[in-house]
């Protein structure tokens, strides 16, 4: 029996799993840039020190490594954010949270999405997001699934049960998107933001001021709608139409 085969085959597998994490490496910042379709995979090989046939060997092609990528950014990247959103859902879950409970809890969804959406190193990470939103893919499943949904529930949530708004489903979701959409325009709009304030970059005190100004708007926002649910009397609620089924 040859007493080096264990060792060889531990050597193996660590050169197997360095292989595959050079291309998932690759792949975030190539899909980033130019998308499932646009990144070929010489390329992707390329950028990883990989020979081309590496990528058919571990992922089986370049989609199944488009979908490793994804859970990677999931399991990684996205770690913090689905703490955040565990308790989120655990805080609305009884249905009784006290309203100043409710508003640190929209402060601190604002303050993790803005992490994705000024940091240069989710940069990649947000590219392949935002071309999802677009244009989904297999990958959009997983990242609705896990992350994308479940935010967005929770701030809806938040916003629901902290203004005691009860104008239906659909308006709940609508509501949220709203919010969400103010963050993401940090990413998908940063150039504008940059050319009006006459900032280089998201450095970490540009950060701390829109940070600030996020914040300040989230709550501005849940507090005028529980201005609203005070002033007008609640709106009959309406079941969604047979297209608006929520998930």
């Amino acid at each position: 029996m040859n007493a080096n085969a264990p060792s060889n085959l531990e050597s193996d597998a660590r050169r197997g799993d360095a292989a595959r994490q050079a291309l998932i490496g690759a792949g975030i910042e190539l899909f980033g840039r130019r998308g499932l379709e646009g990144a070929t995979t010489r390329e992707l090989a390329r950028a990883a020190g990989q020979n081309i046939a590496a990528i058919p060997y571990h992922f089986g092609s370049k989609e199944g490594l488009y979908l490793a990528v994804a859970e990677h950014l999931l399991e990684d990247v996205f770690k913090h954010n689905l703490r955040l959103i565990e308790v989120t859902e655990a805080l609305l879950a009884g249905g009784r949270a006290k309203p100043a409970s409710l508003l640190q809890a929209l402060r601190d969804l604002t303050l993790a999405l803005l992490t994705m959406f000024t940091r240069d190193e989710t940069l990649a990470m947000s590219r392949i997001i935002s071309r999802e939103q677009i244009d989904p893919t297999a990958a959009f499943d997983l990242f609705y699934e896990r992350a994308i949904g479940r935010a967005h529930r929770c701030v809806a949530g938040v916003l629901d049960q902290y203004s005691g708004l009860d104008s239906g489903p659909v308006d709940s979701v609508l509501r949220a998107h709203v919010l969400l959409g103010s963050l993401l325009g940090f990413r998908v709009a940063a150039a504008t933001v940059l050319r009006r304030t006459g900032w280089l970059h998201f450095g970490s005190d540009e950060v701390r001021q829109i940070e600030k100004v996020a914040c300040e708007h989230a709550e501005m926002y849940a507090r005028a709608l529980r201005r609203q649910a005070r002033t007008f009397p609640a709106a009959p609620v309406r079941a969604p139409r047979r297209n608006e089924k929520l998930r």
